[in-house]
């Protein structure tokens, strides 16, 4: 009985350090996903200033790049103006970056005066 006896104890301790391991595990703080986002801008189609629809994305923008880099996407006029607004609500500018993309407009129908929005997209990333 005392052979017995003594090894349940040395088991037990063989076995303490792995216990131990698991609740510093479990008890360990979880990463946090990074949430990111696509948000689109639209810019008029005889300017290159933000308009007065898209502000309030561009302040949350800014403010998401003072913690996370955020990167634009679009015509390099529109997508350098973006980040100029960005800029100007605060964000660092070197945490945003600018991915120019070429202007693709889609074929217009004929005679319908119709500008096409798609050109004129600016995607946020944050």
């Amino acid at each position: 009985m005392q052979k017995l006896s003594t090894a349940l104890v040395i088991g037990g301790l063989a076995l303490m350090p792995l216990s131990a391991m698991a609740q510093d595990l479990a008890s360990a703080p979880a990463a946090t996903p990074v949430v990111r986002s696509n948000h689109m801008v639209f810019m008029e189609s005889d300017s290159t200033r933000v308009p007065a629809s898209a502000l309030e994305t561009v302040r949350s923008a800014a403010e998401a790049a003072r913690q996370a880099p955020i990167r634009i996407e679009g015509r390099a006029d529109y997508a350098n103006a973006v980040k100029q607004e960005l800029v100007r609500q605060g964000a660092p500018a070197n945490a945003v970056s600018i991915r120019a993309v070429p202007a693709q407009p889609l074929p217009k129908a004929a005679g319908d005066g119709l500008s096409v929005t798609t050109d004129r997209g600016v995607t946020l990333t944050f």
